[in-house]
């Protein structure tokens, strides 16, 4: 029997370690390389199912708003070279249409989309309120104002399920986001509500959008009556003919005034 040397054993277990450690890699290797067209296309499926996974998570989350968000600030720059006198200008009207467009393609579920579509809303709300606290009368805040109501049509359909809570919110912002809503989709059974806040309203700003909220009723034929609807426009341009405080709104009569003409052609 041969003994073998202290040494030759050692020699031998550092050749088996070394063995031993390259094995694996080795073996994983030739597996890769026999393999690597099917491992190639197990690795397609997993990046893209992850990528699905990721998106959907984002889905839930935001709706993957970015086309969303695009339509809407585009509205919301071109309020600043837009005059708006008598009608609603149509980009926003179509702006709104993609934005349901867009809305009702996402996989998620209804009430996520709601959950949404409140944020934004409530989040338009919240900017209109710090615009009228923070500037005074001014040019710029028209602006900032526009701005603000014309990203608010933009989302006017997808916003519609909101429409009772924002009618009876307590701040002015919320109700100016009602008739937007209104302005964009008129309904024959808020003609009244909207007179109503032509005679309550303090805001000279939300006077005028609730005159063409109701020009816009007019013009689709959302009224009861000519003699009883052409009644309660005439109250309320003798309510804003009457403001105390100085000159009444001039586009605000106009706009009534042209409501009425409609309702007496």
């Amino acid at each position: 029997m041969t003994i073998e040397s202290p040494a030759t054993v050692s020699t031998l277990g550092g050749i088996a370690a070394i063995l031993q450690a390259v094995a694996w890699p080795l073996v994983a290797f030739l597996f890769f390389l026999i393999y690597r067209t099917k491992v190639g296309a197990i690795i397609d499926v997993i990046v893209q199912k992850l990528g699905e996974a990721k998106h959907l998570k984002a889905g839930q989350i935001e709706i993957d708003t970015e086309a969303i968000d695009r339509v809407v600030d585009q509205a919301g720059r071109a309020a600043n070279q837009q005059e708006v006198k008598k009608e609603i200008p149509g980009n926003q009207i179509e702006a709104a249409r993609l934005v349901g467009e867009k809305l009702d393609a996402s996989p998620v579920a209804f009430s996520q989309k709601l959950d949404a579509v409140h944020r934004w809303i409530y989040g338009l709300v919240d900017e209109y309120e710090k615009v009228r606290r923070d500037l005074g009368s001014c040019l710029a805040r028209t602006r900032a104002m526009n701005e603000i109501t014309a990203k608010i049509r933009a989302y006017a359909l997808v916003a519609h399920p909101l429409l009772p809570s924002l009618m009876e919110g307590s701040q002015p912002g919320e109700r100016l986001a009602a008739i937007c809503i209104l302005q964009v989709k008129p309904e024959l059974g808020q003609f009244y509500w909207l007179v109503d806040r032509i005679m309550q309203e303090e805001q000279a700003f939300i006077l005028f959008h609730a005159s063409l909220a109701i020009l816009e009723l007019v013009k689709t034929h959302r009224y009861l009556s000519r003699e009883t609807s052409g009644e309660a426009i005439r109250s309320a341009l003798e309510h804003v003919n009457g403001f105390s405080g100085g000159k009444p709104d001039q586009n605000t009569v106009d706009v009534l005034n042209e409501a009425l003409s409609l309702l007496r052609g």
